[in-house]
């Protein structure tokens, strides 16, 4: 199995510390994850590899509030 799609079925991802069914929307700008969970929390996480983090929160269909924003 392929890294991206072992990711693809997990509800977690590795060193982030909330799962997918807690998160409602993100957002990311320059190297941080700005994301908002379902409770109303908003959480900041920079991920090692944020291509593989974007992808699975678009799997897991977290909202991207900015999806055609340019990055630096």
């Amino acid at each position: 199995m392929t890294k991206s799609l072992i990711l693809d079925l997990t509800d977690t991802y590795p060193g982030f510390e909330y799962s997918a069914h807690l998160l409602h929307k993100f957002i990311f700008a320059v190297d941080i994850f700005t994301i908002l969970l379902k409770d109303g929390k908003i959480v900041h996480h920079r991920a090692a590899d944020t291509e593989s983090f974007k992808e699975w929160l678009i799997t897991h269909r977290i909202e991207n509030i900015k999806p055609d924003q340019i990055e630096f």
